[in-house]
């Protein structure tokens, strides 16, 4: 038991550090605000260095397989880390206007840590039940921090919304993980697999394949895929745009790692099924389509990128369909690409509703002539999100897609190069107000005011988006490393 102990290290200090920041914020108070934010960056720090030292030469399964240390879940947990250390340095600037938040600081950042340990506890969870308490740990904070605005009305309908349909998916889902072990009598994900492909039982083993669909419609709602994307377009404009960030991102990978790591080590022959891959295949078409289909009217630009989520999502749902090793690697590339896009995109945002005091499309109009530095990168962000080259976000289409004419779905692959066309019209529609529209409001603010830890966010993120271009053997190598080997290591 020691020996497993020392697997899990890196989330315990974290977690450790999460609730050193909120008893020294109660005990302390005010004069301690400060340092909560270098407090909590460095237990990310400590928790990345804890990984170097205790993970990488301990790849193994722990406490009964339920906790897997593996290339998969190192890859997972650093760069969940690196995601959340982002997220807090926009977040120092950002609060400085939410007297709420300044005023329950420790709070805050102990909700950030704790969503952040339990992405990491995701991408490790070796059986159901480790899956399930692990994307309750992320779900429960967030649900908090979505109304974490307690005097803003849509503040509360966000978290009311997300918590409601939250926990109706977390049912659905856990009676889904019941099934499958009332079908094949294991919580392991590894011995769930063997049993199933022992004894051939997915096809016509109605119960199983039933508990199987509930999990990836609880999954799905949590990846915010259509159908299961209502709450999704209000809480992400009714939360603080910290947090919608942190959603669109850190939340998201929690869900994306738990499902791979449900159907391909759980699941593994999944590809299989018919019904399973249909159902996958649904999910994927409805959110490309009415993810860039809705987006098309919005005015508030965080409902925009709520529906440019729910369509990145079908996107990578792609790879799911095609069921295969390779694929799996594909959708962790589009992973790496979606973050550094979607934390440089919201970097840009918050500045401007900073400045502007205004979440709205048209809050943007001018900048191009006055920030012309923010401007350029929002274009690279906006273009890779298109999937147009020469940024990541073209990296990440271009094997996901690659992955599903191999697998002979080439007509699945027409789709999504088609509502990426429609998606080019909602994304330019920014750029335009950049550029091509004057800013008509008061003067003293037409030139949106910036910081250093802001610029070098956004540096960051545009040379990550076209680093992933000019290098992309490196991230295809890390990809590639990181892919779950089948049933072991």
């Amino acid at each position: 038991m020691s020996l497993d102990i020392m697997a899990i290290i890196p989330e315990i200090v974290l977690i450790c550090f999460g609730f050193l920041v909120l008893m020294l914020s109660v005990f302390i108070g005010k004069s301690f605000d400060r340092v909560i934010a270098p407090l909590a960056v460095f237990g990310l720090v400590a928790s990345a260095a804890s990984i170097f030292v205790f993970n990488f030469n301990r790849l193994d399964s722990f406490f009964n397989m339920s906790f897997m240390v593996d290339d998969y879940s190192i890859f997972f947990r650093l760069f969940t880390l690196l995601t959340a250390i982002i997220i807090i340095g926009l977040s120092v600037t950002y609060i400085k206007d939410s007297m709420i938040i300044k005023r329950n600081i420790g709070e805050f950042y102990f909700l950030i840590l704790m969503v952040t340990s339990g992405t990491m506890l995701m991408s490790a969870a070796g059986d159901l039940i480790m899956l399930f308490i692990s994307l309750e740990l992320v779900s429960m904070p967030t649900y908090i921090l979505a109304g974490y605005e307690k005097t803003n009305e849509k503040s509360n309908e966000a978290s009311l919304k997300y918590f409601i349909l939250g926990i109706l998916a977390s049912a659905v889902l856990v009676y889904g993980f019941s099934l499958i072990y009332g079908a094949t009598g294991k919580i392991i994900l590894t011995e769930i697999s063997e049993v199933i492909i022992s004894g051939g039982m997915i096809e016509g083993n109605y119960l199983l394949i039933t508990g199987i669909i509930m999990a990836l419609i609880g999954f799905g709602f949590k990846i915010a895929a259509a159908p299961f994307h209502f709450w999704a377009p209000d809480t992400y404009e009714g939360s603080p745009t910290i947090i919608t960030a942190l959603i669109t991102t850190i939340a998201k990978l929690a869900a994306f790692a738990g499902l791979i790591r449900f159907l391909y080590v759980g699941i593994s022959n999944f590809g299989s099924s018919l019904w399973i891959i249909l159902f996958i295949v649904v999910l994927s078409l409805l959110s490309m389509i009415l993810g860039n289909l809705m987006a098309l009217p919005q005015k508030n630009f965080k409902r925009l990128m709520a529906y440019s989520s729910i369509a990145h999502g079908g996107y990578m749902m792609i790879a799911f369909a095609v069921a295969t090793r390779g694929a799996q690697w594909a959708v962790l590339l589009y992973l790496m690409a979606y973050i550094l896009m979607n934390l440089g995109v919201f970097a840009v945002a918050m500045l401007v509703e900073k400045t502007r005091k205004s979440e709205e499309i048209s809050a943007f109009a001018g900048i191009g002539k006055s920030n012309p530095f923010i401007s350029i990168c929002m274009i690279i962000f906006l273009v890779s999100m298109v999937g147009l080259p020469p940024f990541a976000g073209f990296i990440g289409k271009l094997f996901v897609f690659k992955a599903g004419i191999e697998a002979n779905l080439a007509w699945l692959v027409i789709i999504p190069v088609l509502t990426s066309v429609i998606s080019l019209y909602y994304y330019l529609n920014i750029i335009k107000h950049m550029f091509f529209i004057k800013y008509d409001g008061d003067n003293k603010v037409s030139k949106i005011r910036t910081s250093k830890i802001y610029l070098a966010i956004i540096s960051f993120c545009a040379v990550g988006t076209i680093l992933m271009v000019v290098l992309p053997s490196v991230f295809v190598s890390i990809s590639e490393n990181a892919v779950i080997a089948g049933l072991g290591f």
